[in-house]
């Protein structure tokens, strides 16, 4: 996949950055003249959180990146193929060669949507305030943030800190570097804001129904063109529903299209199915550190990753295009191990269960699949069946869902399943970081001899090393079955007759995160 790095040619990158010379900016191109001009409309595939649209409270996962990448800007950022380093509301930044700080120069006229210049003074409030996730780690190793002058900040690590590039300019892995307009933030608080976010993005929203709708309008300041003027963002839950409205023209890109509604969108003239590739699907067991879980004994764990047919999952949910990996980080991630796939063998998983004392299986509170993959969530529970493990499904809006993620295990009492996806970008070490280290942001695992060789790779300088122990940490989470992988999503969705696009791809190009259509300036309308 075009933009992916390995491990050690993304450290070389990083180690490259940290050499280059701290010069001052130049002044910012203006954008082309380009009039925006249509309406488009996105059918969103589950409820809408307010906390999305503010970046304070970024949750780690890939689904607020669909909203800031409109109505807010980072000073760093993904952006198509480009991971974490696109030059945004700083047309460019520099390491020190020593990698204990980094300089970021602003660009001239850079305004927020009510006019306001967007200034350092804005870069150190947000990042000071910033409490959402990987706020620990950043906030840990970092010393303090300095302004420089009227158009320069600059980062002072207490140690080198070869990830902070990474981990601060990947759009939602964390919302550290997404600048919100300090006196606007101070004076109507986080509640409000959450309600009517000011941003620096190339939308301005005008209108917010909460929870349901959202209608924005192109900002005719933002320092790149935005082709389309009216932007309209609804909540539709229902696959059906999204499926019927671009049909009828009442959306331009739905997102999700399941398996039995593939042949209605291929059968409608002018539109495209766009079938984007995401994070592999897990299980995790929360609480499985417990003796007296039945996930606690390993072969337990072995046993559900043996029952589970995952290509009858993914033809069923994704018509196919779901390929099956072996490892719960994409491979072509920086520093991600490729894994065999998983045999499916029923009579090897009944084996185990029998070895480890339940031969009739045993009783699971809930599974609980991300919203709205609920379909999913009742095919594992069918496979599971098999092996005498009984279990219900539970539902709940996503919002909720993930806001229980980080309440860690706690959330999750009892014997229970949790069906886990992460579109967030970045390296395998944010994975880890977020969703298995002890106390991590959305964790709901604590095994710290795990945590002891992670802190290991942390410390170390040494590009061997580091490579060294993130196989041996991904190898031991995936032969203890800790996390069991399933397939890797394929997000299907529809893009309607009016978009300007020859090939799916010119409408969902990033990478990483291409399962939304990002970014939002570059979709065009037919004339």
């Amino acid at each position: 996949m075009k933009g992916i790095l390995s491990l050690g040619a993304l450290a070389a990158l990083l180690v490259a950055l940290a050499a280059g010379p701290a010069s001052p900016a130049t002044s910012s191109p203006s954008p082309a003249k380009v009039v925006p001009k249509g309406k488009m409309v996105l059918a969103w595939h589950a409820g809408l959180a307010s906390r999305w649209l503010d970046p304070q409270e970024h949750d780690g996962t890939a689904t607020p990146d669909n909203f800031l990448t409109a109505i807010h800007d980072a000073l760093i950022k993904n952006h198509r193929d480009v991971l974490f380093d696109h030059p945004a509301l700083a047309e460019r930044y520099a390491f020190a060669p020593d990698a204990t700080s980094a300089t970021f120069w602003l660009r001239k006229g850079i305004k927020f949507h009510n006019g306001e210049p967007v200034t350092p003074e804005d870069v150190k409030f947000s990042f000071e305030n910033y409490r959402g996730a990987k706020a620990d780690v950043l906030k840990d190793k970092t010393a303090r943030v300095e302004i420089v002058d009227e158009r320069t900040v600059r980062f002072h690590f207490k140690e080198p800190f070869l990830d902070f590039p990474l981990i601060f300019g990947t759009a939602n892995v964390s919302g550290a570097g997404w600048i919100v307009p300090a006196k606007y933030y101070k004076q109507v608080g986080p509640d409000v804001f959450k309600q009517k976010p000011i941003g620096a993005g190339p939308y301005r929203l005008v209108n917010h129904e909460v929870g349901s709708r959202l209608e924005l309008e192109a900002f005719t300041d933002y320092y790149r063109p935005v082709h389309v003027k009216q932007f309209v963002m609804i909540s539709v839950p229902e696959a059906t529903t999204r499926v019927a409205m671009l049909e009828r023209g009442e959306a331009d890109i739905i997102y999700l299209v399941p398996g039995e509604l593939l042949e209605r969108v291929k059968k409608l003239p002018g539109a495209k199915l766009a079938p984007t590739h995401g994070g592999p699907w897990w299980l995790e067991f929360p609480g499985f550190e417990d003796p007296k879980n039945p996930f606690h004994d390993m072969r337990v764990r072995k046993a559900v990753s043996f029952a589970l047919n995952r290509q009858a999952i993914s033809d069923a949910e994704t018509g196919g295009f779901g390929p099956l990996l072996g490892n719960w980080i994409p491979d072509d991630w920086p520093g991600a191990v490729a894994w065999p796939v998983f045999e499916h063998n029923v009579a090897e998983a009944k084996r185990l269960m029998a070895q480890a004392g339940y031969p009739n299986g045993f009783q699971v509170d809930w599974l609980t699949p991300l919203p709205p993959y609920f379909s999913h969530g009742e095919r594992i529970i069918g496979q599971l069946r098999e092996i005498g493990i009984q279990t219900k499904l539970q539902t709940m809006e996503r919002g909720t869902f993930f806001k229980k993620l980080e309440g860690g295990a706690k959330e999750w009492p009892g014997v229970q399943i949790l069906l886990n996806i992460s579109g967030s970008p970045g390296d395998w070490a944010g994975r880890y970081r977020a969703y298995f280290r002890c106390g991590g942001f959305a964790s709901r695992t604590c095994v710290p001899e795990m945590d002891a060789r992670f802190d290991r790779y942390e410390k170390s300088i040494d590009l061997t090393e580091r490579e060294k122990v993130a196989r041996e940490i991904q190898a031991g989470i995936l032969e203890n079955a800790y996390f069991v992988p399933v397939y890797r999503l394929a997000f299907i969705n529809g893009i309607g007759p009016k978009v300007a696009a020859q090939r799916w791809e010119d409408v969902f190009p990033s990478v990483q995160v291409g399962v939304y259509a990002l970014p939002w300036t570059d979709i065009r309308l037919k004339e």
